[in-house]
């Protein structure tokens, strides 16, 4: 595993030393898979390989590694997914840190280096959705939409299929 200019330095952590890199042309997306149903992440139960690869190709993967004394590469303890229009809206997506890795700090690093990573662009403004740590992300900046003015709605392709629509 090559370090990133751009990561953040390797954080030593109670659990051992970590190492961010930016993944996106280089991780196997089975072992992405595996990690998000290791760690029971809801939201990409369903997430085929295939799946997997085009959500890579269209977003940047920035991760954290155990690494172990003296060797390259390591488990995969955190990561997520970013993605922009770079010029208007950069998105956060599965955002997870390993259930054993207790500090936060990790997943801190993680968010500082997607907020500031350049590939995103000239952007005015970053969207995060989450059901989980919500008291975490205010420390970033983060608010609730509403107070925006806006609605985030969504539709099923299927729902787009019964209405002719696909």
């Amino acid at each position: 595993m090559e370090r990133d200019f751009l990561a953040p330095e390797p954080l030593v952590t109670p659990e051992g030393t970590v190492a961010f890199c930016d993944e996106t042309w280089t991780i196997d997306p089975r072992e992405l898979q595996i990690f998000f149903q290791a760690e029971e992440v809801y939201w990409t139960a369903h997430r085929t390989i295939e799946q997997w690869r085009h959500l890579l190709a269209c977003s940047r993967l920035l991760t954290a590694r155990l690494v172990p004394e003296g060797s390259k590469g390591g488990r995969l303890v955190a990561a997520t997914r970013l993605w922009s229009d770079h010029a208007y809206e950069a998105k956060l997506y599965d955002m997870v840190a390993a259930r054993d890795m207790a500090d936060l700090d990790v997943l801190t690093q993680l968010i500082k280096w997607a907020l500031r990573h350049p590939w995103v662009g000239d952007v005015q403004r970053f969207v995060l959705e989450t059901r989980d740590r919500a008291h975490f992300y205010p420390r970033f900046g983060f608010r609730p939409g509403q107070e925006l003015e806006t609605f985030h709605m969504r539709v099923l392709t299927t729902d787009l299929e019964a209405l002719g629509l696909r």
